[in-house]
This record gives C-alpha cells, structure tokens and sequence, in this order.
C-alpha cells in the first residue's frame, strides 16, 4: 500500500502596513488516501494520475491591503511542486476574490513592485512564484480567498513496497 499526503503550512511575511492580517487554509492535510496494489497495476504510461484536490486559502486584514500569495515548497523538482521523491503537483490557482468579489489572478515575484502584465480567472503556480489579485490593477481589501486544485501523478514503483508519499507546500502572505 502507498499512502499519499500533502500538508499546507501557511505562513506570513511582514508587510509594511499597520493592519493585522491573518491566513487561513480550509485543509492543513489533503490526502489521497491509499492506493492498492492493483490500482498501481492498471497504469498504462509511466506516470498515475491522482485525483485532483482542491483547498481554499483565506486571507482577513483589520484595514485594506495589497495581498499577494505565494504557494512554495521546500522540494521542487522538473519545474514542478515535488509529491514524495517520484512524484509531482501542479497547483492552479481560481476562482479569486477580494472583499466578495470576483477578482483576476496575475503572476507576481516577491520583489516585484508591478505584477506581471497578464491577468486571468485561472493561475498555473510555478514553484517560485506568488500570485496578485487583480482588477485592472493590483486590489486593495480587507479579506481575499482564492481555490487551490491540486493536480498530481507519481510513478507506480515496485507494487510490494509499502511508502508514505509526502508533499509540502508553504503558502507564504505578503501583505502592503
């Protein structure tokens, strides 16, 4: 039997602002649970596909902010989020908003003054890289959630083994 668990650890970075801010995840554990030896036999490429999970992240301030998020892990591997040492996650970022309404994702280095130029309802996550909510700019509010799907595959490996799979992802808050 192998055994998947990803753990979300969520984190603040100060900000310059006087407001008190604080995050919030709606699962600190996602798990897929285990996967039987037969399961693992029915792959057909070198790579099984997980079902996808999804989280919110919920971010509530005592004064408006500029709220940036940005999803991290402490492995990363082949450009992706790393799921166990022979796995992978993909994390797309939707369904954003600011005070309750319905907000853009745009991609956002921690340095960066301006996000980067493209915004969207859906933001692929690369490792190293946060995420901005927008509205024609960057927004400004008291609280910002957004959904976080969570895409993964492993390699099936030897079907005796037995193996906990573990993933980490630290999602850092920075606020301004």
């Amino acid at each position: 039997m192998k055994k998947i668990v990803l753990m979300v650890a969520l984190l603040a970075i100060s900000g310059r602002g006087w407001a008190e801010c604080q995050i919030f995840a709606s699962q600190q554990k996602v798990s897929w649970g285990n996967l039987s030896p037969a399961e693992r036999q029915q792959v057909k490429g070198p790579l099984l596909s997980l079902p996808e999970k999804q989280f919110q992240v919920r971010v509530v301030c005592s004064e408006p902010q500029r709220i940036r998020l940005f999803p991290g892990s402490d492995r990363v591997q082949n450009g992706t989020f790393a799921l166990g040492a022979d796995g992978e996650m993909q994390i797309v970022a939707s369904h954003a908003l600011v005070d309750d309404k319905p907000v853009r994702l745009a991609p956002v280095n921690l340095a960066d003054v301006l996000p980067h130029s493209s915004d969207s309802e859906n933001l692929a996550i690369l490792p190293h890289q946060g995420l901005a909510f927008m509205d024609g700019s960057e927004t400004y509010g008291k609280t910002a959630t957004v959904t976080f799907t969570v895409r993964s595959a492993i390699k099936p490996g030897a079907i005796v083994e037995r193996t906990i799979w573990r993933g980490n992802l630290k999602i850092k808050m920075d606020v301004r």
